[in-house]
């Protein structure tokens, strides 16, 4: 998730990376990684190896031009979700009245102060923030990075929050996850 240069009366804008449709895309890449091992082992070559091409260029086409962005419109105390489906954008406005919280949730393994000077990923710690309608229904604005330490997650997680409690005017609610097993 990106953050583009805003102050308090300029929008906030943060792109949202993951959901069904890059899943979807992903699995149609794969898809082609498939296809491309079946046509060099000689199954079908002509069949699988179009196949792969195919598949592999609708696959980055589709997760390339298709990002997601959550744009935080202050004057107006409003969120719009921007979608783009190749290239085509769709746009849905969602006053501060419609919402109720954000939610952040964390994993039991929160960082440390000594976590601050690892450079490398941890797969231990996880950081989502959510925008919860009155309604119930919860949207995911932030998800952390599996390339990022523990504590560069905690803060982003962190900045995304206060960002909309700030322009919006919502309450935050911190809740940690259990670990399985």
């Amino acid at each position: 998730m990106a953050a583009s240069p805003g102050s308090e009366g300029k929008s906030l804008e943060f792109e949202i990376r993951g959901g069904p449709w890059e899943a979807l895309h992903a699995m149609v890449f794969y898809a082609a990684v498939i296809c491309a091992i079946l046509a060099t082992a000689g199954v079908s070559r002509m069949a699988t190896g179009i196949s792969a091409v195919a598949l592999l260029f609708y696959s980055i086409l589709a997760v390339f031009s298709s990002p997601t962005y959550l744009v935080i419109i202050p004057e107006e105390k409003a969120v719009v979700w921007e979608r783009y489906r190749f290239f085509l954008p769709l746009r849905r406005k969602h006053p501060r009245e419609e919402l109720e919280e954000i939610v952040v949730l964390e994993s039991s393994g929160a960082p440390t102060e000594g976590d601050e000077k690892r450079s490398g990923g941890s797969l231990a710690y996880s950081a989502r923030v959510y925008l919860r309608w009155r309604g119930g229904r919860k949207r995911r604005v932030f998800r952390s990075e599996m390339s990022s330490s523990p504590a560069e997650n905690r803060t982003r997680a962190f900045l995304v929050a206060e960002a909309l409690a700030r322009h919006l005017g919502l309450p935050v609610s911190y809740s940690g996850q259990r670990r399985m097993g």
